[in-house]
């Protein structure tokens, strides 16, 4: 086992950091390269040498070099080498561990350094599921920028959970609530979601009143990380539900537009009736709820930027202003009612382009 009584040493000639592992696994040498670690880091997060080598923009032979020599300073196998890509030992699963609490510090101390030398320029990096990214939070990131012209927003749309806990990001908005305890997680919306089709598709198909009507009808769908593989069987018999699925996609924009476009029925956000008046709402009983999480570090919110973007999340998923993310179910067509009836202007007006109106 790697010993985690580790000493980081910062080079000031090169700038190169590095660590200093128990001399009960290190025979020659009492040092390990971060640049080493580095590329370890990118194989272990790729799943792959190859993967590692595109991702990293090196050679496949450069990686293989500096995954050996760290074997060799550790005294045995970092990874188990199969046709499939490469997987963790327990020691590589260790100094994975070391190599992110490394990563994570250097990140902190340049944006302490950039700060410092640069106080007009600042960045925070925020990671959303890819539906709520596109579709919700960008069309929403110029009234940030207007208030804050200062601060460059980098946000990452996926439906991979990152990995906030090591920096990766500063902010993640998800679907499923992280397992370390170590992180700040709020819960601040419902996300509401309902069978939706075209205009075009009903026109063809006909309306689904029920959701056994619904299960003969043609399928769009969605499988992703943080997406539940399981919602399919509360619509439809599992044995035959392969066989309803028109169009299986991995993007919550493709799984959209297929809806959008007629090839069939989907499970869509109730808000996407602000994206087209061409999508309806089909009423047969189902709707579906995920909450939506805000997750970061503790230490973050010691960066200004970072503590003006979380406001700026939160009131993007104010249920007073934006009904659809309150905890009660609020049908679509309740949406522009409530509109007229409160102070606030229509927020339908302007989402989208008078082009994506008419899809």
């Amino acid at each position: 086992m790697i010993s985690r009584r580790t000493s980081v040493i910062q080079n000031g000639t090169h700038g190169v950091q590095e660590i200093a592992p128990s001399p009960r696994r290190v025979n020659n040498l009492d040092k390990l390269s971060w640049d080493n670690l580095r590329l370890f880091l990118v194989v272990a997060e790729a799943g792959s040498f190859r993967a590692a080598a595109n991702t990293a923009g090196v050679s496949l032979n450069t990686i293989r070099t500096k995954i050996e020599r760290l074997e060799r300073q550790i005294g045995g196998p970092l990874f188990r080498r199969s046709v499939e890509g490469v997987m963790l030992t327990q020691d590589g699963h260790e100094l994975m561990s070391i190599a992110r609490e490394m990563r994570a510090l250097g990140r902190t101390t340049e944006r302490v350094q950039r700060g410092a030398t640069s106080p007009r320029t600042s960045q925070v990096r925020i990671t959303a599921t890819e539906g709520i990214g596109t579709f919700w939070l960008i069309p929403r990131l110029v009234e940030f920028q207007s208030g804050n012209p200062e601060i460059r927003v980098d946000l990452n749309c996926e439906m991979n959970a990152p990995d906030v806990l090591f920096r990766d990001v500063d902010i993640a908005v998800q679907l499923v609530p992280p397992t370390s305890p170590d992180l700040i997680v709020q819960r601040v919306a419902t996300l509401h979601l309902m069978p939706f089709a075209s205009d075009g598709y009903l026109r063809v198909h006909g309306t689904p009143t029920s959701i056994l009507d619904a299960a003969q009808h043609r399928l769009v769908w969605q499988e992703a990380d943080q997406v539940s593989s399981d919602l399919l069987s509360a619509f439809v018999d599992p044995k035959v539900r392969e066989t309803i699925i028109a169009v299986k996609t991995n993007t919550s924009s493709a799984h959209y537009w297929a809806v959008a476009k007629g090839a069939g029925i989907g499970f869509l956000p109730t808000y996407a009736r602000a994206l087209s008046r061409s999508t309806h709402p089909l009423d047969i009983g189902l709707h579906l709820r995920r909450d939506v999480y805000l997750v970061h570090h503790p230490d973050s919110v010691r960066f200004p930027e970072v503590r003006k973007a979380l406001d700026w999340l939160k009131q993007s998923f104010d249920a007073t202003k934006f009904p659809w993310f309150a905890d009660e179910f609020i049908h679509p067509d309740e949406f522009e009612e409530r509109f007229n009836d409160s102070v606030v202007v229509n927020l339908f007006e302007g989402f989208i382009s008078p082009q994506l109106a008419s899809v």
